[in-house]
């Protein structure tokens, strides 16, 4: 028999009828207690105890479901990992959780691409159509004490004039080699070196004219009061060279230079008055090595 437990005293009745055929005095007493208690049930004063009939084991009724918290001002969101889900709307943890890995998504492939991409974009060599301008400083333990700019400043002034020029140390030969690879083998070549950046811009000169560089042409040389004594050979691949070197500076100079093959190559020896680091600074020997440059970029610029 099943027990209907939504009915007030019907549990208590089952029992009562329950109680066996052979015993009618014992039914009467249960039915009377029964009507007893139902009559409890009925008065105003009633009031029901949820804490006893959930200790007694009486199904209580299910509390109010709480509403989910507002996001705070705090500048960290809350997340659908922080809130009880038995307390939100499972659409609103699934639009959440899509958002975050969305974003997360995001921030994984930008860092990817960071990590993959090279520092510097590589070129390939002979692909560049544009003049190759070198300018190659000397070393600033010989710059004038004088000047508030080191590493000889008048070389940085004549390679600002020079649109497209690039300033490379003394000791920068390897670099220097390969960013005159980059360029088409028709474009223009053009070497400025002051002091031991003179005697670099020899080295490269010489290191050019080789069958593993295809001999590459070199359009303007130009050497102001450059270091070195075993440089004074200008190989035969450059077509014009401007070797300025001072008077005063006999222990810093290798002196004047000769062509290798006079018929190929072009040489102007200019002695200059003026001390090792002031040559630079000079304005007419800035204005003959603008002057050659603009003419050895002529048709190309």
């Amino acid at each position: 028999m099943k027990t209907d437990l939504t009915t007030p005293g019907s549990y208590a009745q089952s029992k009562a009828l329950s109680v066996p055929k052979a015993d009618p005095s014992l039914k009467k007493a249960a039915l009377k207690a029964v009507d007893a208690k139902d009559a409890k049930l009925a008065s105003p004063d009633y009031k029901l105890d949820l804490s006893s009939s959930s200790k007694s084991g009486t199904p209580s009724l299910p509390s109010a479901p709480s509403m989910p918290s507002l996001p705070s001002s705090s500048p960290s969101a809350p997340t659908p990992e922080s809130i009880p889900r038995s307390k939100i709307d499972p659409d609103l943890v699934k639009d959440m959780e899509s958002k975050i890995a969305k974003e997360t998504a995001k921030e994984e492939i930008k860092e990817k691409a960071k990590a993959a991409a090279p520092e510097e974009i590589t070129v390939r060599d002979g692909t560049l159509k544009r003049p190759a301008i070198i300018f190659i400083k000397g070393w600033d333990v010989f710059s004038s004490p004088s000047k508030s700019e080191s590493g000889y400043a008048g070389m940085g002034r004549i390679a600002d004039s020079v649109d497209g020029s690039k300033v490379y140390g003394w000791s920068q030969k390897d670099e220097i080699i390969k960013e005159i690879k980059k360029v088409q083998p028709n474009q223009p070549v053009v070497l400025v070196g002051h002091s031991f950046g003179g005697d670099t811009a020899v080295e490269v000169a010489n290191e050019l004219d080789s069958l593993e560089n295809n001999f590459r042409q070199v359009d303007l040389l130009v050497t102001i009061d450059a270091i070195g004594y075993n440089n004074d050979i200008i190989p035969q691949n450059v077509r014009k060279h401007l070797n300025v070197f001072g008077e005063k500076s006999t222990l810093l100079n290798d002196g004047p230079h000769v062509a290798r093959q006079h018929e190929k190559t072009s040489v102007q020896n200019i002695l200059s008055p003026l001390d090792h680091t002031d040559i630079d600074d000079d304005k007419s020997v800035q204005y003959e090595i603008v002057n050659l440059i603009q003419k050895s970029l002529t048709g190309f610029v």
